[in-house]
């Protein structure tokens, strides 16, 4: 199970106003994604949107996200 007890979470809202991922940037650089969907939860590494999670999926536009966390 995920520690979600990171440096900064964001959620990323649809047109219909509900959360579809979380992302949580941990203490080691990575982040932490919540798919709202499924509950499940993947681990990137930002810097060379690398997935560290197997068999999981990240689309594009949620692995810039997670880019852009890493650097606010």
């Amino acid at each position: 199970m995920a520690d979600f007890a990171g440096l900064l979470t964001e959620q990323v809202i649809d047109c219909f106003g509900q959360v579809t991922h979380e992302l949580t940037l941990d203490y080691d650089g990575t982040v932490t994604i919540r798919f709202a969907s499924s509950g499940a939860t993947a681990r990137v590494d930002p810097t060379s949107r690398t997935i560290l999670t197997p068999g999981t999926v990240v689309p594009d536009p949620i692995m810039s996200l997670a880019a852009e966390l890493r650097l606010s």
